[in-house]
């Protein structure tokens, strides 16, 4: 994985670490708790976690949650003090670190385990030996996998270094970390803010899920009278709301301020105390303000629109999942899998991007539109 970002100023990165095959080895979910209750190879976690900043004092891990089965956490860098920080290195070197010290809890004669910070030291240094030798390698015309084949490290693990607790030899750890950590970065302050929701609300989404599974299926291939089939429908959430005659689409264009919108969402919001299934895309800052709105309302119920296909492995946010638990939203598609979610960071990128963005979203409107009118008719 390579990660292309400006090494200067502050920079966010949103970093997730999973088990291996996913065992819930490092929490349990409590009902009625804000956090997991830590195991103790979860313990191991948070005291590395904690370890990031002594060792890097550039660096903080600002927000943490430590899930059963996976890890996520925002850290914080400034690039003007470390301007050489790799992000990826440096979480390669947190999972070897717990997992070496989780080799060796094995037993009731196991060694004390080391000071964390110390030991994340001289594993992030022998990471950053390994690199080096690997990059040496590449500057002799070696390609990557050649380079690891030399080092002998190819399918295999790089030995902790031999001053961790003596010069024991590795053992096999029970736990063991997915070496596709997931890495999101260069975000804006919206996104931010959404990321910081997220993993405060992970436990809870995570207790929703387990609790009502059959709300966070991915249905394809949808038939039903409102839906035109001419397109490939598929949805996540409460089905039955296709069978409200009260449909009523929320469009609210981006050439009205939101205190212009304001009498709309009053009269939306209304609508749907009185029992109407408000259906939007909920995309522009005015639909965002109506949904956030419904969300407060109790016995709202509405029908979220995607620009893109649901994808297979659809992962709703934290609030989004609040209503989906509830039974009063459905996460609705019209868009075949060749129709890709476009990022708000595409399109800043790329005009076509959001070219492409803006057609979806023409779409949606007509097909929310539509479902609307045929609900109505039946009625």
């Amino acid at each position: 994985m390579n990660l292309t970002f400006r090494h200067s100023g502050l920079q966010f990165f949103f970093i997730t670490l999973t088990l291996e095959g996913r065992p819930p080895m490092l929490s349990r979910l409590i009902e009625g708790e804000a956090r997991p209750v830590l195991l103790p190879a979860g313990e191991v976690v948070q005291a590395y976690l904690r370890a990031f900043h002594t060792v890097y004092p550039a660096v903080t891990i600002s927000d943490r949650v430590i899930m059963p089965d996976h890890v996520h956490f925002l850290m914080i860098v400034r690039y003007d003090q470390a301007p050489g920080f790799n992000p990826l290195w440096a979480s390669f070197a947190l999972m070897k670190a717990i997992e070496a010290v989780e080799a060796q809890r094995n037993g009731d004669d196991a060694p004390a385990p080391p000071e964390a910070a110390a030991h994340f030291a001289e594993i992030l240094a022998h990471e950053r030996a390994t690199a080096a030798r690997i990059e040496r390698f590449m500057h002799q015309g070696l390609t990557r996998a050649e380079a690891l084949a030399r080092l002998g490290a190819l399918r295999a693990q790089p030995t902790p270094p031999q001053g961790v607790r003596g010069a024991q030899p590795p053992v096999r750890s029970a736990l063991r970390f997915d070496r596709r950590a997931y890495i999101e970065l260069s975000f804006d302050a919206r996104q931010l803010k959404a990321i910081r929701r997220y993993i405060q609300l992970n436990p809870a989404r995570a207790l929703w899920k387990h609790h009502h599974p059959d709300r966070f299926l991915r249905i394809t291939n949808i038939r039903h009278a409102i839906l035109d089939p001419a397109h490939v429908w598929s949805a996540m959430g409460n089905l039955t709301l296709l069978g409200s005659p009260f449909f009523v689409h929320a469009r609210l264009t981006l050439k009205k301020s939101l205190a212009e919108h304001e009498p709309m969402i009053a009269e939306l919001v209304e609508k749907a105390r009185r029992g109407a299934v408000i259906v939007s895309g909920f995309i522009s800052p005015g639909e965002v303000e109506l949904l956030k709105q419904l969300k407060a309302t109790p016995n709202a119920r509405f029908v979220k629109m995607l620009p893109c296909a649901l994808p297979p492995r659809y992962d709703p946010s934290a609030e989004d999942s609040r209503e989906l638990a509830a039974d009063r939203m459905l996460i609705l598609s019209g868009f075949t899998n060749t129709t890709p979610h476009i990022s708000a960071r595409a399109m800043c990128r790329d005009p076509a991007a959001a070219h492409l963005f803006r057609a979806n979203c023409l779409v949606l409107n007509d097909l929310a539109a539509a479902l609307c009118e045929k609900a109505r008719a039946r009625a």
